[in-house]
C-alpha cells in the first residue's frame, strides 16, 4: 500500500510518499511544496498545483493528514485550517481515501510518547525507514511520520464521499 503523508503549512507543506513491501515499509520520496511568500490565495494555489502533481506522479492508495491543532496563535490555525481545506478538496476529487491525524496520535504512534519532540520524531522515522542519518526538511520529516502513523495503527475512518 503507498501513502502520501501531508504536514500542512501555508509556506510549506510537507510530503512523504511511502510504501509497503514485502512486509517492510519504504520511502519513496518526500519534500516540500513551496508556497511561496505572497498572499494567502497565491501561496494556496501553489499548494494545490504542488498536491495534485504529486497525486498525479505517486498514485498513493490513501492520504493521511495532520489534524490542524489550537497552539497559542489563533490567526495560524485559521491560516492551516485553510491549507487543510485545500488539500483535503483535491485528495477528495482525486478520490482518493482520507485518514487525518492528530499531532499527539502521530508522535505516540512513531516515538511511543505523544509528548515526543521533532528532533526524537525526526530520529525515529530516519530509524524505521533505513535513511540513516538523513538530513530532511522538518516538514518531511512531520509528513513521514504521518504517513507511517496510517500504516502503523488503525484508521480514523476514511471521509465518505456523498
Amino acid at each position: 500500500m503507498r501513502v502520501l503523508g501531508i504536514d500542512p503549512g501555508s509556506t510549506v507543506t510537507g510530503y512523504g510518499v511511502i510504501e509497503q513491501r514485502s512486509g517492510s515499509t519504504v520511502c519513496i520520496d518526500c519534500g516540500t511544496i513551496r508556497g511561496g511568500k505572497g498572499s494567502l490565495p497565491d501561496r494556496l494555489v501553489a499548494i494545490d498545483d504542488g498536491f495534485r502533481a504529486l497525486v498525479e506522479e505517486f498514485s498513493p492508495a490513501a492520504i493521511a493528514i495532520e489534524n490542524a491543532f489550537l497552539g497559542q496563535n489563533v490567526k495560524a490555525l485559521a491560516v492551516m485550517s485553510q491549507t487543510r481545506g485545500v488539500l483535503l478538496l483535491a485528495a477528495r476529487r482525486a478520490n482518493l481515501p482520507i485518514h487525518e491525524y492528530a499531532p499527539r496520535q502521530v508522535k505516540r504512534s512513531v516515538v511511543g510518547n505523544g509528548g515526543a519532540s521533532k528532533s526524537q520524531v525526526a530520529y525515529m522515522v530516519c530509524s524505521l525507514l533505513g535513511l540513516g542519518e538523513a538530513e530532511l526538511p522538518p516538514d518531511a520529516t512531520d509528513s513521514l511520520a504521518v504517513a507511517l502513523c496510517h500504516l502503523h495503527r488503525d484508521a480514523v475512518p476514511a471521509v465518505k464521499s456523498t
